[in-house]
């Protein structure tokens, strides 16, 4: 059996109002990957970062005039446990799906289009990038869907970089017979 999974359980509650701090925390919460335990108890996978990131969200929450405690706890069942696992792995796997399925896109454009990046396509991959980095973040089981997107992501700039020297390439060639 694999050893259990050390946790880490962020419990809070913020005051009612004004509303814009109970979206701030949760808004947080989903940026970090956090999964809900029960309400108001958040839960990730303990390690350094984590740490970290409750440490500070539990900061601010003192800060608007809530409460809140960091604990680490084990599940006692492991079908609990393998349930929150699931509900971590999904979230992930949603993520990723989505950024692979958009380097899939891209590629195909890219093929199709002759390999020139438009400004829309340096930015959409841009964001990709950014997207990719908090996806993988928040990989917290490891799904091998994220190699997949990085694969991607990599195909994507070798394009790029084989469309920006063949049209270096051209633009010399147009500047020498220019200048013969």
């Amino acid at each position: 059996m694999a050893d259990p999974i050390r946790w880490l359980a962020l419990g809070y509650s913020v005051p009612v109002n004004p509303s814009k701090n109970r979206v701030y925390v949760w808004r947080k919460l989903k940026e970090y990957g956090a999964e809900y335990f029960k309400q108001g108890v958040a839960l990730l996978p303990y390690n350094r970062q984590s740490y970290t990131k409750f440490k500070y969200l539990s900061a601010k929450i003192l800060e608007m005039g809530g409460e809140a405690s960091i604990v680490e706890m084990k599940f006692l069942d492991p079908k609990d446990e393998r349930e929150v696992v699931s509900r971590f792995r999904t979230q992930a796997l949603e993520e990723l799906s989505q950024l692979k399925q958009d380097c899939a896109q891209v590629l195909s454009e890219l093929k199709n289009g002759g390999a020139i990046f438009t400004e829309d396509q340096s930015e959409q991959v841009k964001k990709m990038i950014r997207r990719y980095s908090k996806a993988r973040s928040r990989n917290h089981f490891g799904l091998s869907t994220a190699q997949d997107v990085e694969k991607g992501l990599y195909a994507i700039i070798s394009t790029a970089r084989q469309a920006s020297s063949e049209l270096s390439a051209q633009l010399a060639k147009a500047m020498d017979k220019a200048v013969k």
